[in-house]
Parts: C-alpha cells; sequence; structure tokens
C-alpha cells in the first residue's frame, strides 16, 4: 500500500467511527446524498446513478417550504441539536476534504496530512479517556 493508499484507509477508519456516532442517534450511516420531508420523517439515500441534473431536478420538485430537506452526509448532522452529532458532521466534512485532496490534488505533502490524521486520532483516544471538564487555564507554578 502506497502512501496515498494508506492515508486514504486511515481516513475510512476516521469516517467509519464517525458515521457510528450517526447511527446511535438514528442518522444514516453511508456516503451519499439524501432528503426527507419534514422534521419527523426519515432521510431518505438517493442513488448514486442520478446525474447532478436529475438530483437538481428532485430539488427543484421539492420546494422547502413544502418541508423538504436534501443534505449530503456530513450535513445531515451538522446542525444537529446533539454535540457529538455536530462532531461526527465535522469530522466526516474533513475527511470528505482530505479525500478530496488526497485523490485530486497535492497542494500539501502527504507526510503532512498523515501528521494530522494521526495527531487527530491521538486526540480522539486521549479525549475519550478523560473526564468530561472544562477547559480551565492556571498561571504557572511560579506565579502562584
Amino acid at each position: 500500500m502506497d502512501g496515498v493508499e494508506s492515508l486514504l484507509a486511515e481516513v475510512a477508519a476516521i469516517e467509519a467511527a464517525a458515521c457510528e456516532v450517526y447511527g446511535r442517534h438514528g442518522l444514516p450511516a453511508q456516503p451519499g446524498q439524501y432528503r426527507r420531508r419534514g422534521d419527523d420523517s426519515v432521510w431518505e439515500r438517493l442513488s448514486d446513478r442520478l446525474s447532478p441534473a436529475e438530483k437538481w431536478a428532485l430539488i427543484q420538485a421539492a420546494p422547502p417550504e413544502e418541508g423538504w430537506r436534501f443534505a449530503s452526509l456530513d450535513g445531515l448532522g451538522a446542525r444537529s441539536s446533539v454535540p457529538e452529532v455536530r462532531r461526527a458532521a465535522a469530522v466526516l466534512a474533513a475527511c470528505a476534504g482530505l479525500r478530496q485532496r488526497l485523490t485530486e490534488a497535492d497542494p500539501i505533502s502527504p507526510q503532512d496530512l498523515a501528521d494530522a490524521i494521526r495527531l487527530g486520532a491521538a486526540w480522539r483516544h486521549l479525549d475519550a479517556e478523560s473526564v468530561a471538564s472544562p477547559l480551565l487555564f492556571q498561571p504557572p507554578e511560579s506565579e502562584r
């Protein structure tokens, strides 16, 4: 597995963890585009075979004032009232951006991305082990 493939595998693992959070909160956990009518209905996955023009036609035929909503997977949880879901949505959006940069362009080195992903994963593990408490800034010991 080369460097880019290895990074894409790490991105996929991080996406899977975020999708588990979505699943625990009743949201879809598969990448794709979704729609629903009203806040009480379930999100329906749109076919991957739809062209952009066909998706646009669906949006035009289902105006928001009638309760229709359309979103990508990362957008489903972006405005959730549950902080864990909002964090998962942000992770999914970041993963989509990383995946795009890795597959379409090379603005920064793969090593830079690898370091960022590994640091993020390390933070996630540390955060999961810590007790939830507010961040407190205190003066150094010598100033007390």
